[in-house]
């Protein structure tokens, strides 16, 4: 039996880099200590595997909150938009709501629409009406929302469009 540090990083070290990302970002969710990671992939220099490792390690955030969150946050970057906040709470008539991705300053957001939200937790019918619901307030607080699911992370050029759309570029 390993702690959790030394089994994200010895699974870390056998991935490519997108999967050491996700596999970071939770770690780092779960209680990964990042200053005793960095500490570890200093000493492996030369290691397989090493340069992906640090490479995420350097870019992970325990603000990310699932896969998908990860990967487009990976995207964004890649496609060189500006870093959103992530988590971003804004507050409503009907209490506070959080954004997984937001430009405050431009009053935009992205949300990762995974299956498991919609399937998962509640009723999905249930759940479609709390997400209208949600989003009729956000929006008459003059927020403009883009919606993503998995399949968007695998098309580039169509993000891309639709981010500098949200975005105003």
């Amino acid at each position: 039996m390993t702690s959790l540090d030394r089994t994200v990083l010895d699974c870390a070290l056998m991935l490519n880099y997108r999967q050491v990302l996700i596999l970071l970002d939770h770690g780092l969710r779960s209680g990964c200590d990042r200053r005793r990671l960095e500490s570890a992939c200093a000493g492996l220099a030369g290691a397989r595997g090493v340069a992906g490792f640090r490479r995420a390690l350097a870019f992970a955030h325990p603000l990310s909150e699932s896969p998908g969150e990860s990967l487009a946050r990976d995207l964004i970057a890649r496609l060189r938009f500006p870093a959103p906040v992530l988590q971003f709470p804004v507050q409503t008539i009907r209490g506070t709501y959080r954004f997984d991705f937001a430009w405050p300053d431009l009053r935009a957001a992205l949300e990762f629409d995974g299956k498991s939200k919609y399937f998962d937790y509640k009723p999905t019918a249930q759940v479609i009406y709390e997400e209208r619901e949600r989003e009729k307030l956000l929006t008459e607080q003059g927020w403009r929302i883009l919606r993503i699911g998995w399949k968007d992370l695998f098309d580039e050029q169509g993000m891309k469009g639709r981010l500098l759309r949200l975005l105003g570029g």
